[in-house]
């Protein structure tokens, strides 16, 4: 191992950016104590200026506080910590159901959630077909073209479609629908019927029928089934895959929080 004659033992000086940010916020993550510049210093064997640069960076993020001369965790990483709990909250309920309602009909069934203007996929329970779909866990769409996007954003609170639709409805099929008029149109659909689909809008030749979870009469995540358009009856499944998404809001609403 070898150093410079700035740096201490303990420090690489091919150590990455990265890496050293994770050391800092590791110092944090150990400590419930205001810490000084010195301490985080000592403590993670970094040569102080360098920790001095990254903890004002962190700063201007808001993922460490300033007061005075010493520095804590910032709101944004107990934000960051609070959706990490919330999305684990909403797997937890939904899985068994995606089990259930993944045997009852033979397709791929989806959990995902609204991020800006795409879809989340957080979960993905395969049935046969599987193998033909090419979504994946942690995946993204754009959610204007997908069944369960369509559902987030008929539940979500209006400023949040005013904000999606500003940035336009770019096709990624020659179904998509592309017109802000007609996807107005569709959203008011959903909200009557509490039920979406997709035929061919994100893939050709695939369909797809979503329900939205609802916590507080918002969308906080939503559940789909998916398939081949010639296997996939989405009006037939269509009281399936409500019953099963009301009955996650259910399990959701009824669940203990921590904290």
């Amino acid at each position: 191992m070898t150093t410079t004659p700035h740096e201490p033992a303990g420090s690489l000086a091919s150590t990455t950016m990265v890496e050293r940010t994770v050391l800092i916020l590791r110092v944090f993550e150990r400590s419930a104590a205001l810490l000084s510049l010195g301490q985080v210093a000592a403590r993670s064997g970094l040569p102080r200026s360098s920790v001095h640069r990254i903890l004002q960076q962190l700063v201007e993020a808001r993922w460490l506080e300033r007061l005075d001369t010493d520095y804590r965790l910032g709101l944004r990483m107990f934000e960051i910590g609070s959706l990490v709990a919330h999305r684990n909250r909403v797997s937890s309920a939904s899985r068994p159901l995606m089990q259930e309602l993944c045997s009852s009909t033979g397709h791929v069934v989806h959990l995902a959630i609204l991020d800006e203007r795409d879809v989340v996929y957080l979960e993905k329970v395969g049935g046969a077909l599987a193998n033909q779909m090419p979504s994946r866990v942690g995946g993204r769409l754009p959610a204007h073209c997908t069944g369960v996007g369509k559902a987030l954003l008929a539940y979500s609170p209006r400023p949040v479609v005013e904000e999606y639709l500003a940035g336009g409805l770019a096709p990624r099929t020659t179904s998509t629908i592309s017109s802000e008029e007609e996807f107005e149109a569709e959203m008011a659909r959903i909200r009557g019927t509490g039920y979406a689909t997709e035929l061919g809008e994100s893939m050709p030749g695939m369909a797809c029928g979503a329900a939205p979870i609802l916590e507080a009469g918002n969308a906080i995540a939503a559940i789909s089934v998916s398939g081949p358009r010639q296997h996939v009856d989405v009006d037939a499944m269509k009281h399936r895959i409500m019953w099963a998404a009301a009955e996650i809001s259910r399990a959701i609403a009824s669940a203990p929080r921590l904290g």
